[in-house]
């Protein structure tokens, strides 16, 4: 794995537990253009390379939605010709995009899969465009997406349709009850600093990156808690480039009594 933007971490993988398993992997590879790399009676491994899992989908038993957890997963598509494929596709899909973005250091797009969990696709623009401060936090903004132009970029594509090989997880949105506390927890335990905050949600990342974790407490304080084995988000996996870096957290969660798994990776 390449660590770009000087970054020590990367999210290698993503876990979502699951209602439905057939539904939802005819959603992730039909039509929204995974591949699987393995499937068990319970489980599906979907890829964009051939050999990686980065989306895994675990069936469970019907549970609460109205939980904390997963805002959105971001998918990271290689480039600007790369996402307009993505959008064009989509469109003509009749998928249900719920939105769409010009963040300054991105574009984006967003739509939720058939269990309510989020997603967004996005390709980041040039960094020589971003709005990066001399204190290191990089300002995002919300404006209009020229999705018009996008679409009129692409002539055709290939079906069925494929994600690009370089399809990743760039970052992962999480829904909580106070983004603030949530956002400084992260900063203790990882190799992550603030890029930008605001009194309802926080961007965080590790290097120069405009963000690889995002917190927002927008749903207000009247969900539930996201437990175990609920419908949802169930792990994140990050990857290090440095085994000193990466026994520094492991370390730091041993001391917090927080969850993790003790693997190559570190496993939320």
């Amino acid at each position: 794995m390449t660590y770009p933007y000087q970054s020590d971490i990367q999210i290698n993988q993503v876990t979502l537990n699951v209602e439905n398993l057939k539904e939802m992997t005819s959603f992730y590879s039909d039509i929204f253009g995974f591949s699987i790399l393995s499937a068990t009676d319970t489980t599906m491994d979907l890829t964009t390379n051939g050999k990686d899992s980065i989306l895994q989908l675990v069936e469970v038993k019907k549970g609460d939605h109205f939980s904390y957890g997963l805002y959105h997963t971001a998918f990271l598509v290689p480039d600007k010709d790369s996402f307009a494929q993505v959008l064009y596709h989509l469109v003509y899909q009749h998928a249900e995009l719920i939105g769409g973005a010009d963040h300054g250091y991105s574009q984006a797009i967003y739509l939720n899969d058939p269990e309510g969990n989020g997603i967004e696709i996005y390709h980041d623009k040039d960094m020589s465009v971003w709005d990066i401060r001399e204190d290191g936090r990089i300002i995002g903004v919300t404006e209009e997406l020229d999705a018009q132009s996008l679409i009129d970029s692409v002539s055709s594509i290939e079906e069925p349709y494929q994600l690009p090989k370089g399809t990743r997880i760039g970052h992962v949105h999480f829904s909580v009850r106070d983004a603030i506390a949530s956002s400084q927890l992260y900063q203790k335990i990882f190799p992550i600093t603030n890029k930008m905050t605001v009194p309802t949600a926080s961007w965080v990342a590790s290097g120069e990156y405009h963000h690889h974790f995002a917190f927002n407490h927008w749903a207000g304080k009247g969900l539930n808690k996201h437990n175990e084995g609920m419908p949802g988000l169930a792990l994140v996996s990050l990857e290090y480039k440095d085994a000193v870096i990466f026994k520094a957290s492991e370390k730091k969660l041993d001391f917090m009594d927080l969850t993790f798994l003790k693997l190559e990776t570190i496993i939320l």
